[in-house]
């Protein structure tokens, strides 16, 4: 896991000025929540392929287990409707059963024709259909909310297909915009005095970070280096140097100039207040990036685990509530084992089926997930 650098980058009020200014104390504050999202992200980094790799070993193999003793249990139900013993009440809770497992089913696999004929069989209905027309309408709502107009083919069979397809479609349009603007850039558009000074602003704090980089470049360059093990030494800091700048990361650069003396803390005091400014804006940037990183991460995972997303779990919460998850599909996979020796005797079902209550009128039953 990535610790807090030694080189602490932190400012002071110049000798005798007083105070720290209003930019300085925000210079610092950024710099502290820049070096506790970059813990997050390590450990981020470093958990989730922990918590995948228990997800594949074990939750995966006991949620497969458990869909397939499902799908067994649904055909002995379907059989077992046909039996003569079988009266009204009991075809009718029955069906009931029946349709919300074959639903629950094809929530994993949509195209098991076997399970959609069951459901169909005992619904009265037509899943195509009736998913057809589900998906024609969130398409449309999709489309009034966001602008974004969905393919007839997109999949809706899990939050994850969903959001990859508004990803892509969201994606596209943004580049047709790109193109758009580029074939219309034939005479450059007069910028606005906003527009300018801000693109004026955005090439100054560009500039504070070229500015710092060239500085570490022309005092690590290997090549100028006779003994080996500097050469060694200057090619490792010169690879850091060049993966900071790549990603416009300011305060690995001046931990950099820390590091090998260009820079001393008397230095960094001495600062410019217009200077600051240009590096607290780079640096706020910096934190909203690796927030956003972080978010990624966990709701590709959220998502790929069919867990609730948004609410910003830290790693060992999510790993926690995978064991959890794991704990809780070893039972199930217990209970309908016991269900499948039950129910496979028609009295026992029968005599189950008594106590059975059909829950009527309730919202979003029986519906996807969407």
């Amino acid at each position: 896991m990535l610790l807090p650098t030694q080189y602490a980058i932190r400012i002071a009020a110049p000798a005798a000025a007083g105070p720290l200014s209003r930019v300085r104390k925000q210079f610092n504050t950024l710099v502290k929540k820049l070096e506790a999202e970059r813990v997050r992200l390590s450990l981020w980094r470093e958990e989730l392929p922990k918590i995948r790799a228990l997800a594949d070993s074990e939750y995966s193999p006991l949620a497969r287990t458990f869909d397939a003793h499902r799908r067994r249990l649904l055909l002995l139900l379907d059989q077992a409707y046909s039996d003569k013993t079988m009266g009204k009440k009991d075809r009718e809770k029955l069906a009931d059963v029946i349709c919300s497992t074959a639903l629950d089913l094809m929530g994993v696999d949509e195209e098991d024709e076997a399970i959609k004929e069951i459901y169909n069989k005992h619904s009265g209905c037509d899943f195509d259909l009736d998913m057809e027309a589900e998906k024609a309408f969130m398409r449309k709502m999709v489309g009034a909310a966001t602008g974004v107009e969905l393919d007839e083919d997109t999949d809706f069979s899990s939050p994850q297909a969903f959001f990859e397809a508004m990803r892509d479609k969201m994606e596209e349009r943004k580049r047709e915009e790109e193109r758009s603007e580029q074939s219309h850039a034939a005479k450059p558009a007069k910028l606005s005095a906003r527009e300018a000074r801000h693109q004026a602003e955005e090439l100054k704090l560009k500039q504070s970070v070229r500015d710092i980089f060239r500085k570490l470049a022309s005092a690590l360059h290997p090549d100028r280096e006779t003994d080996s093990a500097e050469r060694g030494r200057k090619t490792a800091l010169m690879q850091r140097a060049n993966v900071a700048y790549a990603s416009n990361d300011l305060l690995s650069l001046l931990e950099l100039q820390l590091e090998v003396d260009q820079i001393d803390q008397t230095g960094l005091d001495n600062l410019g207040e217009d200077r600051i400014k240009q590096y607290n804006r780079i640096l706020d940037g910096q934190v909203g990036e690796i927030k956003s990183e972080i978010i990624a991460l966990e709701t590709a995972l959220s998502l790929d685990m069919g867990w609730e997303f948004g609410q910003h779990r830290t790693p060992k919460a999510m790993m926690q509530g995978l064991r959890a998850d794991i704990a809780a599909m070893r039972a199930n996979v217990k209970y309908i084992e016991a269900d499948l020796d039950t129910f496979s005797d028609i009295k026992k079902l029968k005599a189950w089926l008594k106590d059975y209550r059909i829950v009527a009128n309730d919202p979003g039953y029986g519906e996807p997930w969407f």
